[in-house]
């Protein structure tokens, strides 16, 4: 322990113990630099990059699996360490069996949650590949298109990961890869979802993860925790507990454990028991969506969402009742037309769930249901709270 560590330690000591640290720390939408229990997925992707290293393009590929199992935490790290280990966009990762005259490959990721169109796609990837600014106004598909094919030549290439296709509101990861093999021929395309392709199946290679393992999801709380809560606060039966529900979601995992985080420290209590995980648990749903899709949403759906989940109980029956409390909320100046419109969107989106309740209608055509969030509304409000 160094001298400065063992003098804050004396002099905090008689002070009140403070459990939680950092909740930061636990943010399930927050990638480690080095993911946890990853080591064979992270090797399986280099054999599929493994081409660049001798100056080819390797081939298309498409990463799949279930959400929480760690696809962006790996795809994420592997990229920004392999554009760190290009000093510039017009550089080349050098080994001893390449040649001076190999082509320059560039590295690129992209989140299609933020990049959901062609436009913006091609937005994305231009930007991430070059130094100069690239207007969002004024120009086209096919002037980025353009600009993307003098960037990219025989002797420039590039591999660009595309995160997060095939989700409601994102193109599928075969359309990406068109979109982009209709720019250039100098493109290498890595697409990350939920799913297995469909079409280009022949020519991708295929990397499936599956679930972590649970000793390799204890170990990510703990190694989380460690920063975010206070020695001896939180127990490994704790984590056990929150480790054997999540059945090998790392986000649900953090979730729950965020979640209960947030109720001790509201309480004061002074350890992470019991009916604490057990809270932040229950206020994760089966199934539920992602996180980090909430927070890629609009901002019109945001504002929706934040007044939505700020509603009572009671207040939140039906649809039609969601909308009048959150169209009063002093923070959302839209019409109770379009919030009733987005929080339909939001259904559709998965975002908000509609259970069916017992009335004869909510609307023209449509039965009554009540709208529930997706998502640990514990963890929303954190995260939200932390942002703002």
């Amino acid at each position: 322990m160094r001298l400065e560590d063992r003098i804050t330690r004396r002099r905090r000591r008689g002070e009140t113990r403070r459990v939680v640290r950092d909740l930061s720390v636990l943010n399930p939408t927050v990638h480690p630099d080095e993911p946890t229990g990853r080591g064979p997925t992270l090797e399986r992707i280099l054999d599929v990059l493994d081409p660049v290293f001798d100056g080819a393009l390797p081939p298309h590929a498409h990463i799949h699996g279930p959400k929480g199992v760690g696809k962006s935490a790996v795809v994420t790290t592997l990229f920004d360490h392999l554009a760190r280990a290009i000093p510039s966009q017009q550089s080349v990762i050098y080994t001893t069996t390449r040649t001076a005259g190999s082509p320059n490959t560039s590295f690129a990721y992209v989140d299609a949650r933020s990049a959901p169109t062609e436009f913006t796609l091609l937005h994305a990837t231009l930007d991430a590949l070059t130094d100069e600014p690239v207007p969002k106004q004024g120009v086209g598909n096919e002037a980025l298109r353009e600009r993307l094919r003098h960037r990219l030549s025989h002797d420039e290439r590039a591999v660009v990961a595309v995160d997060h296709v095939g989700e409601p509101e994102t193109y599928s990861a075969s359309t990406a890869m068109e979109l982009l093999d209709d720019v250039s021929p100098h493109v290498s395309v890595l697409t990350v979802g939920r799913t297995p392709i469909e079409g280009f199946s022949d020519s991708v290679e295929s990397v499936a993860v599956a679930p972590y393992e649970r000793h390799d999801l204890v170990d990510i709380l703990v190694e989380r925790a460690t920063d975010a809560i206070a020695r001896n606060a939180l127990t490994h039966n704790a984590t056990s507990e929150v480790a054997a529900w999540a059945e090998g979601d790392a986000h649900d995992a953090l979730s729950a454990l965020y979640g209960a985080a947030t109720l001790v420290a509201a309480d004061g209590a002074d350890r992470l028991g019991t009916e604490y995980v057990t809270a932040g648990i229950d206020a994760v749903p089966d199934d539920g969506c992602s996180l980090g899709r909430v927070f890629a949403l609009p901002e019109s759906h945001h504002d929706v969402l934040r007044a939505f989940v700020s509603l009572d109980e009671g207040e939140a029956v039906s649809v039609s009742e969601a909308t009048e409390g959150i169209a009063a909320t002093p923070s959302v100046s839209l019409s109770e037309t379009t919030i009733r419109r987005l929080v339909y969107e939001l259904s559709d989106l998965g975002v908000v769930r509609r259970v069916p309740v017992e009335a004869s209608a909510d609307g023209p055509g449509r039965p009554a249901t009540r709208p529930l969030p997706n998502f640990s509304t514990l963890t929303f409000r954190g995260l939200d709270g932390a942002d703002r």
